[in-house]
């Protein structure tokens, strides 16, 4: 388990890596303890100590927030991690979940889509076959050229299953141009499998949704990557997706005319594959299938992909990002000079109680934080009256927000900025514990390993050698090291 540190300082929003947390060991080391409290109260552990020394300690009152991806071990509310530390260390701390881990989850839905479910499974079955032998493998950059060669659609990594399904499209042509050449080998498991593979990549139904996909996860992808970024705040994140579902509904409202330019693409490219257009057979008796009764082949395909490709999504959209849970912490964000200049006079009220109930550890009166509000109200509507720059987001904001005269507003646009958005920062720590763990030091001890790590995370933080030795040489006997290392310079000797 990673632990990483979001604050600001200094004007800027900050992500530092803390350390890894050897959930394991932390929890047979406590178990140990309190079994050894029961049998003797006056006796301490030893080692339950050093464990307190090390472990980094989170402070109720200055945590302000969570954030972690949406697996049920961390976010299921009866075991849950985030409601364990919630109950026990940070009962202040907002859950905030990470965007990109839900954008992606709202994107799995699309496997509720039989024919789209079917095509990444084709897509996930031709890249391995590739990437399973080096002579295919050679083969295919063979054609490919200098064109972008195939990427896995891996599970965790959330940009690269977009760029792996959009190059896989736009690749189409070499892909089945690479199993027309494996089909004529001598070797019968490579060419039955490139064979088997060309009938289900040249049918009407995998290009169409291929294509569909493509079109939504274009929409996506630049997105995916924006929200990994450090200095993101819950604002952004906010507008982001508010982008997002009105132009996933703008483009369901008129599935007729957009579906139309995605339909005629992929007629093209099944004319120069001399592919089929054509119905998929419909049976009154098969259930779990689309059994649309259309007019035409378009009609049929953007009534059984498109249109329910973009429900499934939107619908898990704006249950994840308009929920009331969420609803509620984005109402702070009217507190952001760019909103409060369009503020009501029913959401001071809303966000008085707001804070009233869900920040009462910070001891906010009611009427004193709503006489703020008005004065923060009056000072930027005279501003935008006057022609003057509004800030656009929470960093700006805390640089005209005045402690003497806006105290509590200041504190709550420190923990907007401070509440995380994405755990991208906890997701590159794991590349790190990768290269730093292999099989070679895989019984290195939980000290070194946070060591190196954050060694090599904070890179750019220059390390004093003096004060290094200094320290070594404090929690070392050095006359009886020196004395260790002459007397094995003199037994190699003797042994020479």
């Amino acid at each position: 388990m990673t632990l990483v540190s979001r604050y600001i300082f200094g004007g800027k929003i900050k992500e530092d890596f803390v350390s890894f947390i050897n959930c394991h060991t932390y929890f047979y080391n406590n178990q140990k303890s309190n079994q050894e409290e029961q049998i003797n109260d006056n006796e301490e552990s030893t080692e339950n100590d050093e464990n307190t020394l090390i472990e980094p300690k989170l402070t109720g009152d200055n945590t302000v927030g969570i954030s972690t991806d949406g697996c049920s071990v961390m976010t299921s509310t009866v075991r849950g991690a985030v409601k364990y530390i919630q109950s026990n260390a940070t009962p202040n701390a907002v859950y905030s979940p990470c965007s990109n881990h839900c954008l992606n989850l709202s994107i799995s839905k699309s496997s509720s889509v039989m024919s789209v479910k079917n095509s990444v499974g084709i897509i996930k079955e031709t890249v391995k076959f590739f990437n399973m032998s080096a002579k295919r493998n050679f083969v295919l950059k063979k054609v490919f050229g200098k064109e972008k060669h195939l990427m896995s659609l891996c599970e965790t990594r959330w940009t690269e299953r977009h760029d792996s399904i959009l190059i896989f499209k736009n690749s189409l042509q070499y892909i089945i141009k690479s199993l027309n050449l494996i089909t004529e080998w001598q070797d019968n498991d490579s060419s039955v499998k490139a064979y088997s593979l060309l009938n289900s990549l040249t049918t009407c139904e995998f290009i169409i949704s291929l294509f569909t996909l493509s079109d939504l996860l274009y929409l996506t992808a630049p997105a995916s990557k924006l929200l990994q970024g450090i200095q993101n705040d819950l604002n952004f994140a906010e507008d982001c997706f508010k982008d997002i579902i009105n132009v996933m509904v703008n483009r369901r409202s008129n599935s007729d005319i957009h579906f139309k330019t995605i339909f005629e693409e992929s007629k093209k490219l099944m004319e120069k594959l001399d592919v089929e257009l054509k119905l998929p057979r419909i049976t009154k008796h098969q259930i779990h299938r689309p059994n649309i009764l259309s007019v035409s082949i378009e009609e049929y395909f953007r009534i059984s992909v498109y249109n329910v490709l973009y429900n499934h999504v939107l619908d898990d959209l704006k249950d994840r990002y308009l929920s009331k849970k969420n609803l509620t912490v984005y109402k702070l964000l009217l507190l952001i000079p760019k909103s409060v200049v369009d503020i009501k006079s029913d959401d001071i009220n809303y966000i008085a109680e707001i804070v009233d109930k869900e920040y009462s550890y910070l001891h906010i009166e009611k009427q004193y934080l709503t006489s703020e509000l008005e004065l923060w109200i009056a000072k930027w509507t005279r501003v935008k009256n006057e022609g003057g720059h509004i800030p656009i987001t929470v960093i700006d904001g805390l640089d005209h927000c005045q402690d003497v005269l806006f105290p509590n507003i200041k504190t709550l646009l420190l923990i907007i900025g401070c509440l995380p958005i994405s755990v991208a920062s906890a997701e590159r720590s794991f590349s790190t514990l990768r290269r730093l763990k292999d099989w070679l030091r895989s019984r290195m001890c939980q000290d070194r390993l946070n060591g190196l790590a954050l060694l090599h995370v904070h890179k750019e933080k220059e390390v004093s050698i003096d004060n290094i030795i200094e320290r070594f040489s404090k929690h070392i006997n050095l006359d009886g090291y020196l004395k260790t290392m002459m007397w094995k310079r003199n037994e190699f000797k003797t042994c020479e």
